[in-house]
């Protein structure tokens, strides 16, 4: 079994034992092994599935006085 973990582009992890990836509303959703689902705003830069792992670009979240 190849699982994969997600990491931003700071190289922190954002999840980890990835099976799935699916894109809802414009969203990427990567779902585990146990069917937990993280959300992120952004997109895919990298995907390593020799290394088994999966670089994201978030989306900047601007605030709106």
């Amino acid at each position: 079994m190849c699982l994969s973990t997600v990491y931003n582009e700071k190289r922190e992890v954002l999840t980890k034992n990835v099976a799935a990836v699916t894109s809802e509303n414009g969203r990427l959703v990567f779902s585990d092994i146990l069917g937990r689902k993280v959300t992120v705003s952004g997109t895919i830069e990298k995907i390593d599935l020799m290394e088994n792992e999966i670089l994201v670009h978030e989306e900047k979240k601007s605030c709106n006085p």
